[in-house]
């Protein structure tokens, strides 16, 4: 689409410094997202997490709403199609002893070429039709093997905690949903109507699509759990539709739209990073970590340990002292 083109041109304009970045790095990737990421966190607002009071005030003007930067960054990638590689063809045998000729080179020059085959058969610069036949093979090859892998019971297995529709494919997390929705590269936004409600979502196209008589409708149906829909966004990105849905209660869904294909929900990796909380939470999970490991490395008594703990009571008190109790500090003040 031209918006696409305009995209990838202006993509191009940082190709330069990128390319540097990349040198730098000896052409890791893990070390230029590194890079990238450094410096949105230290010149940047990217990390940065307004109040929750200033979010609900409308004060806040730097910085992300949690989550936010993570959808943003979510949508970025998902701008860019995979580029799926055909599979490796298989080595030819080395031809017969007869049809080579050892040339009378120096040994010690490497660029000059060692052996010089003869060809028996005129080379074609365009690709047969067995060659062709072989290439469209490879492709079904590659799509069987990203087929969908499914347990005993006949259930999905996850990936990215999620599945595939017939019209959709979504991951998940345990507070939200990400649903990629193909529709026709012509479209532009405008040209869709989509519904996101707290039970259900529909996409739909406006006007009837060539050779259709009525609106086409992309994903139409109740949701299998509720959703916030003042914070769910959709976005059009090359023919397809990100939609992002906000879980009104943190739960993994089996599927997205009722009546559709299922995962194992109990394959589904359900593990958090500390950062995914809020404060409280996490200052809660970091004083548990911090028990714990206290107690296993320095056999030390943990915090509950220590307030549940008796004083200790000495035998022997010196003449004339006594020790005074709980009760018996009472005692003493009733009598008085």
């Amino acid at each position: 689409s031209l918006q696409n083109m305009a995209s990838r041109q202006v993509d191009g304009a940082f190709d330069e410094p990128l390319i540097a970045l990349t040198q730098q790095c000896n052409g890791d990737l893990q070390k230029v997202m590194g890079a990238f990421f450094s410096f949105l966190h230290r010149r940047t607002d990217f990390y940065l997490v307004p109040h929750e009071d200033d979010i609900k005030e409308g004060k806040a003007k730097m910085g992300f709403k949690q989550g936010d930067a993570e959808k943003l960054l979510m949508a970025s990638f998902r701008q860019f199609p995979l580029r799926r590689m055909p599979r490796q063809a298989q080595q030819q045998p080395p031809p017969p002893k007869q049809a080579q000729i050892t040339a009378n080179v120096p040994t010690d020059d490497a660029d000059a070429p060692k052996i010089v085959e003869e060809s028996k058969t005129p080379t074609d610069a365009n690709p047969s039709s067995d060659e062709k036949n072989l290439s469209k093979k490879t492709s079904k090859s590659s799509d069987n093997e990203d087929s969908v892998r499914l347990t005993e019971e006949g259930l999905q297995i996850p990936v990215g905690n999620g599945g595939t529709a017939k019209r959709y494919k979504w991951t998940q997390t345990l507070d939200e949903c990400t649903v990629l929705i193909g529709v026709p590269d012509e479209l532009r936004g405008k040209d869709l109507k989509v519904m996101i409600k707290s039970s259900s979502i529909s996409v739909q196209s406006k006007q009837p699509l060539a050779g259709e008589s009525e609106p086409t409708f992309f994903v139409n149906g109740n949701l299998t759990g509720s959703i916030v829909p003042d914070e769910s966004t959709w976005t059009l990105e090359g023919g397809v539709i990100i939609m992002i849905l906000y879980k009104k209660a943190k739960t993994f869904w089996e599927n997205v739209i009722e009546g559709d294909e299922k995962i194992d929900a109990s394959l589904v990796d359900s593990r958090r990073h500390i950062g995914d909380y809020d404060e409280s939470t996490q200052a809660q999970i970091r004083k548990i970590m911090f028990e714990q490991q206290k107690e296993a490395k320095l056999g030390m008594p943990n915090a509950q340990q220590i307030a549940n703990a008796k004083p200790l009571i000495p035998e022997n008190f010196p003449p004339g002292v006594e020790y005074i109790d709980e009760k018996k500090m009472a005692e003493v003040t009733a009598k008085k």
